[in-house]
């Protein structure tokens, strides 16, 4: 009986989910839908950014029809790559709507568009405000870069410089009775500091300045060239942010107040009436299939830096080390993948997890034979630069974190909190350290000292792989480490980067270190699931190396013939294709 209603209930959801999965394919984004033809008229590419901007989306799921999804940076870059190449693309808009970017992130776009104006196509970028009582100074970085800068009539311009604002909670924690009790390795190594002190350490402060100050001086180099500005009257600029519209038009900051609406027909008396618009996601279905063969391996990592983020439909931001180690498994044993790039976007997370995709990195590049080109975007800092050092070459953008070689560990004793709250806790014990990670009771003398090694084990072994990965000497790895984080320009000067850019450069150096083509394609591991698969993954247990091999799912034995089905329609549907073409190959 139960069985019975079990299997109803399967036929019922995978029966809504084919009649969701057809009607989206009617509506042209489903999982069965074919790509559109390439573009038959003139058009300019228009870009509306907003939100938060993931590295690379890694699922078509029904997540993305409940809650929305962020958009990838990834397919952002390579639309505008894509089209200053494209003869039917014959201009490039942007409208601003408070988009959430990291300053390298905004790097990586600056740069695309720069490559795009080298085409001769005008740029256009339109926003109702540079912030709106909130800084605007990243988001005007980003503008600056095209051509033509719009802004609506009460729009303001807030270029008013960095900052950084980080909360100090030892009295809080101390009048809650909450005792951090945490190690860090080494001065450097402030982010347990926002428990323990009431302010900056003079370490602490030391960096943090250096590093908005690279930035800052990135920020101004930037607008200098594009808006050809000397640079001292940038910084003067800048010093003396935010503007009102009118002041920011007379200092030639922007080039025209005016209405959103407007800006259509001011295109279109440039490039003329019968020009067309295509959004970012119809030109993505334009892009031809790439030749087959040889290839270049793509693998992005971003979050949290974890040993299993679990596998949920729903997704995550984290860096799964098992998912990540099976990806680079994939394409080592693929013989026509010849190197890959890893793209890394994190500050951090369990050395164990990171010590395991450092592995499989090295695994790659020594007994593999395949080059691994490490691209870093907004982070790769502490156990994300662990995992670069494995790489055959680093490429970052100049405003990329970098470093924080060094470690903090430790708990947070709670007896305080409990006392107050009236909480007794008891205690059963069959040895002398079994209360040592217990958030109720404090590290003893030997305890603490044990806690110490192991933050020396860790710290020791972070300096090594650096030393064998960058060909430094452990004092010159001691210089630049002690938990300190660097910009991606000084990481470069002090030999912990080899080049500064963006992911289109590491992946060129990728096809030329594996030998390749300029015309050899891309493919990104692992393949993306398809809104089915991903449905069934949340009913059907999965079974890992350690299973016994009995499906004990309800619905397992019910679900594998399908799924199987399933995932060779998902093959070959179009929209699941994961094969680009080359960038230089677009007619």
């Amino acid at each position: 009986m139960i069985y019975g209603l079990a299997a109803i209930v399967g036929f019922g959801i995978i029966l809504l989910v084919l009649i969701l999965s057809f009607s989206l394919t009617y509506m042209g984004v489903g999982p069965f839908a074919s790509k559109s033809m390439p573009l038959k008229k003139d058009a300019v590419l228009s870009l509306n950014l907003k939100g938060s901007y993931v590295e690379h989306e890694d699922s078509l799921g029904y997540e993305s029809i409940l809650y929305g999804k962020n958009a990838s940076l990834y397919n952002l870059v390579q639309a505008i790559t894509q089209a200053a190449r494209d003869p039917k693309i014959k201009g490039l808009v942007a409208r601003f709507e408070s988009p959430s970017l990291g300053m390298a992130q905004i790097q990586e776009l600056r740069d695309a568009v720069f490559e795009f104006r080298k085409s001769g196509k005008p740029t256009w970028c339109y926003t109702d405000s540079f912030g709106e009582l909130t800084p605007g100074t990243g988001l005007y970085y980003l503008a600056s870069v095209f051509e033509q800068i719009w802004l609506q009539p009460l729009g303001s311009v807030n270029l008013t410089g960095l900052s950084v604002e980080v909360p100090f909670g030892k009295d809080a924690l101390e009048k809650l009775g909450v005792k951090p009790e945490l190690v860090q390795k080494k001065e450097y190594k402030s982010y347990g500091e926002m428990f323990t002190r009431d302010d900056f350490s003079e370490p602490s402060k030391e960096a943090e300045q250096a590093v908005i100050d690279s930035i800052l001086s990135q920020i101004v180099d930037g607008i200098a060239r594009d808006r050809k500005f000397p640079h001292d009257q940038v910084r003067v600029i800048i010093s003396n942010g935010p503007y009102l519209t009118d002041e920011a038009l007379t200092l030639k900051l922007i080039d025209r107040i005016d209405y959103r609406q407007n800006l259509t027909a001011g295109i279109k008396e440039k490039l003329g009436k019968d020009i067309e618009f295509v959004s970012l996601s119809s030109y993505l279905d334009t892009r031809p299939d790439a030749p087959k063969g040889d290839k270049v391996a793509l693998i992005f990592g971003s979050g949290n830096i974890v040993e299993q983020a679990g596998d949920s439909a729903f997704g995550n931001l984290n860096i799964d080390s098992d998912g990540t180690y099976k990806a680079f498994q994939s394409a080592i044993e693929d013989s026509e993948v010849k190197s890959i790039v890893y793209r890394i976007n994190s500050g951090g997370g369990s050395p164990v997890a990171s010590e395991t995709i450092y592995s499989i990195v090295q695994y790659a590049k020594e007994k593999g034979k395949k080059p691994v080109i490490i691209s870093m975007s907004d982070a790769a800092a502490s156990g994300g630069y662990w995992i670069a050092v494995a790489g055959t070459k680093i490429i970052a953008q100049p405003a990329t974190l970098t470093g924080s070689i060094g470690t903090f560990g430790g708990k947070f004793n709670i007896a305080g909190l409990s006392e107050k709250l009236g909480i007794k806790w008891g205690h059963l014990t069959t040895s002398d350290n079994a209360l040592m990670w217990s958030g109720s009771e404090s590290y003893g003398p030997a305890q603490w000292v044990k806690v110490n090694a192991y933050m020396d084990q860790i710290y020791d072994g972070f300096t090594s792989r650096v030393a064998k990965g960058r060909k430094m000497s452990p004092d010159q790895v001691e210089k630049v480490a002690r938990g300190r984080v660097w910009t991606g320009e000084q990481a470069l000067a002090l030999g912990l980067v080899d080049q500064l850019g963006g992911l289109n450069m590491a992946i060129d150096l990728a096809k030329k270190e594996g030998g390749l083509g300029a015309d050899a394609g891309i493919q990104i591991y692992p393949r993306h699931k398809s809104v089915i698969e991903k449905i069934l993954d949340t009913f059907e247990k999965k079974e890992d190396e350690s299973s016994s091999g009995v499906d004990v799912s309800l619905f397992g034995s019910f679900l594998r013939p399908l799924r199987k089905v399933m995932a060779m329609v998902s093959m070959l549907s179009a929209s699941q294709e994961v094969l680009y073409a080359p960038l230089g190959e677009i007619k």
